[in-house]
């Protein structure tokens, strides 16, 4: 049974479900506009994880603009507590649907749509989202065959808070890449694997990988071969096939290394075949032409005296076009040269060796390289300085002496996501990654209010509190340039534990150290005296700050 009316729209029947909710086609009640309504029941909303992942799909809605991925419409939550948004409706078919009952679409079909998924995958990377669910289900077909990306549920939002356990694993099985299938943090590279099994399911009619079980099937992800295309769609060119296989790497460095570099490579492997058909169908008309001209000449039984009969004139043609398919073009006569080739492959030889000992880059390489990007200013270059270099090393442990640094890089990237997704101009998702940051879009959002007094109050008080973690380097300078700028629901997941954190530091501290501790701590005692949810911590921390000795004061 569905309900009747969803925030301004009139239900009229279910047109899908899943893990997160049900889907809705609804009509607006002042515009008469359809839409595609999206509801989180009451039941799911009572658990805070389906409710940050329903914000963190409207969120990453909210960010994308582009003719292939759905329209975000709008969001809110209704009086009985259900939360909803509305986007684009399609009055078409799921690419699932398609592969099903076609069993396998033509390559040349398969070529445009893959260009329309990297078009979705492109926008959705540069504006720092990660699908991490890239499959048929969530791919519409319009009327009009033009594809649209849709659900960025379990999508990976600047560094969002993780909304699994470490190790966890966010996906479906049969596109899933290897490195999210071993629980590890998905990136740009994951999506284009996915793409790869897409492609492959569309060519043959099958993902690449089948089995029993999700697990048996994420284990051949990791170490199992697939069948090549060609052995289901003999057809297709061997440029797309090469593509393909290299999209389904298991390394992900294998793979082309955006959604814009495949783009152009689909692009160039379509201008190819279509420049060989061309030519192809050239001769062929010529060759027509020609056996016309002979049929018509044996038809005609009359042969005027002295001009030669049809034997004669297909022999002449004949010896013509031999003779012309043995003159050589100047470039071929060139190449046509003993010397010429034995200089050419001696010139391959030497450009063997000298490839063979170009010096690789070592891990150590790698790791200048990102120090040197992350203390640059603050740019989208942090986050693939990150995903290219530092995440490689830190999985591999490939410098186990340099961990501590590592983590501590990424850790700087990670909070550069982290500011980046607050948008200080317009709205924002209220998770967050940390206490710290939860206090932080808390600030933003008074801020966007209206509220500019208390905004820069808390922020300023959220800035002692991040001053006594050395870890949140760059939050301190996000922290102060914001106050410069500015110049003038809740959950309690987290405190507890940030109380903890602080009591500790001011536990083990001593000397100037203490002293910042201490401050950290009488911040947040400041920031929380007011709630209820830790007001045992609170009182906790009052005693301690009471109990320091007064040079700490």
């Amino acid at each position: 049974m569905h309900p009747d009316q969803v925030g301004p729209y009139r239900i009229e029947r279910k047109i899908g479900a899943g893990g997160m909710g049900n889907v809705y086609l609804g009509v607006h009640n002042v515009t008469g506009k359809q839409a595609a309504v999206k509801v989180l029941p009451p039941s799911m909303a009572r658990e805070d994880g389906f409710v940050e992942r329903f914000r963190r799909e409207i969120e990453s809605l909210r960010k994308l603009s582009n003719r292939h991925i759905i329209e975000l419409y709008e969001d809110g939550t209704t009086d009985d507590a259900t939360f909803y948004y509305s986007m684009e409706y399609i009055d078409g078919p799921t690419l699932t649907t398609e592969i099903t009952d076609r069993k396998r679409l033509p390559w040349k079909e398969v070529l445009e749509f893959a260009l329309q998924i990297c078009a979705a995958l492109k926008a959705a990377h540069d504006a720092g989202i990660v699908h991490r669910d890239l499959k048929p289900s969530n791919l519409l077909l319009t009327k009009d065959r033009v594809i649209k990306l849709t659900d960025f549920g379990v999508a990976s939002l600047f560094a969002a808070s993780r909304l699994t356990r470490t190790g966890g694993i966010v996906g479906t099985a049969e596109y899933m890449s290897p490195e999210q299938a071993r629980g590890q943090r998905a990136a740009h590279r994951s999506d284009l694997y996915s793409l790869g099994a897409v492609m492959y399911a569309m060519l043959t009619g099958r993902p690449p990988f089948t089995g029993p079980t999700a697990n048996d099937i994420l284990q051949k992800h990791q170490f199992a071969h697939f069948d090549k295309p060609s052995r289901y769609a003999p057809d297709i060119p061997r440029l797309l096939e090469d593509l393909v296989c290299q999209l389904l790497e298991k390394d992900p460095a294998k793979r082309p290394h955006d959604a814009l570099v495949l783009m152009k490579r689909l692009e160039q492997i379509r201008a190819r075949q279509q420049f060989q058909e061309d030519n192809a169908e050239s001769p062929t008309m010529e060759r027509s032409s020609h056996e016309e001209m002979l049929l018509g000449d044996s038809h005609d039984t009359s042969t005027p005296v002295g001009q030669p009969g049809p034997a004669t004139i297909v022999r002449n043609v004949m010896r013509h076009e031999v003779a012309a398919s043995l003159i050589k073009s100047p470039l071929a006569r060139f190449f046509d040269n003993i010397f010429v080739l034995l200089t050419l492959f001696m010139l391959l030889i030497v450009a063997g060796i000298w490839l063979g000992r170009r010096p690789t880059i070592d891990p150590a390489q790698n790791l200048d390289s990102a120090r040197i990007i992350l203390n640059e200013p603050p740019s989208p270059a942090w986050m693939r300085a990150r995903d290219d270099y530092l995440q490689p090393l830190l999985n591999s442990s490939l410098l186990p002496e340099l961990k501590v640094e590592i983590q501590a890089l990424i850790d700087k990237a990670n909070q550069y996501e982290f500011t980046s997704s607050l948008r200080v101009g317009g709205e924002s998702s209220v998770t967050a990654e940390s206490e710290i940051q939860r206090l932080i879009r808390k600030a933003v959002e008074l801020y966007r209010d209206g509220d500019a007094a208390t905004a820069c109050a808390q922020l300023n008080l959220i800035l002692d509190v991040a001053k006594s973690d050395p870890r949140s380097g760059y939050l301190v300078v996000f922290l102060n340039a914001t106050l410069k700028e500015w110049d003038g629901k809740t959950s309690s997941s987290g405190r507890g534990e940030l109380f903890t954190m602080l009591v500790g530091r001011v536990n083990s501290s001593v000397g100037k150290e203490l002293e910042i501790a201490r401050s950290g701590l009488r911040a947040a005692v400041t920031l929380y005296e007011d709630d209820p949810a830790v007001q045992m911590q609170v009182e906790e921390a009052k005693q301690l700050l009471k109990s320091l000795p007064t040079t700490a004061e």
